[in-house]
């Protein structure tokens, strides 16, 4: 009796054994989910939009245009995957209802596109843009800006639209003495643009972003 449980409690652990030693061979062959980048990955992009338009306490600033340059790469993960960076980022032609707007970005890190979500075969990205920081000065006033704005991307048109919800937002976090009236810490304000990118700088090529699950 005791010869026969213990040859069934050793046939029970070599068992045992085989499963966990085939349980990674069983998956190792399922690749993970990644957000895929074309035509080329890593490739350098640029991108430029008119019109933007940062809005502060009811003052629209606006801005006549506005590049970026930056590089895209396919990248594993599912959401919250850095799948670009942007570095530098500039603006022109800035007025407001108090006159000139003089707008300075710091892309040092460089700001990042992250990738969320994407509905299979929409080719449309939905995302942020973290890492924003800017500097801001309209009269005598200079007013400092960090945070993430919302991003989405659609690859048909090359078009890669920037907003504000929230949880992607702009907040001030500093102000010098002649800010009163225009802006405190803590404000949000909201930032929209439209920007069409091109693959490698200066291209005529539109980047794709394929989210393959």
């Amino acid at each position: 009796m005791r010869n026969s449980l213990r040859k069934l409690a050793v046939a029970a652990g070599a068992a045992t054994a085989a499963v966990a030693l085939a349980a990674p061979a069983a998956t190792a062959g399922v690749a993970a989910p990644q957000w895929v980048v074309g035509p080329n990955s890593p490739e350098t992009f640029s991108a430029s939009a008119t019109g933007v338009v940062l809005n502060l306490n009811g003052i629209p600033m606006t801005c006549s245009s506005s590049a970026a340059q930056g590089s895209l790469a396919s990248a594993a993960g599912s959401t919250n995957v850095t799948v670009g960076t942007i570095a530098p980022l500039t603006f022109s032609g800035c007025t407001s209802p108090f006159g000139a707007v003089s707008p300075v970005t710091d892309t040092t890190p460089a700001w990042q596109l992250k990738a969320n979500t994407q509905v299979a075969g929409s080719g449309v990205t939905n995302g942020a843009i973290t890492g924003v920081d800017a500097t801001l000065t309209v009269l005598t006033c200079t007013f400092r800006v960090t945070g993430s704005v919302v991003a989405t991307y659609t690859n048909s048109t090359g078009k890669l639209a920037v907003s504000n919800n929230a949880t992607y937002k702009l907040t001030v976090v500093s102000v010098s003495p002649g800010c009163a009236g225009i802006a405190a810490i803590g404000n949000n304000p909201t930032f929209t643009a439209s920007y069409g990118a091109v693959t490698p700088i200066g291209g005529t090529v539109k980047p794709t972003i394929t989210y393959v699950p």
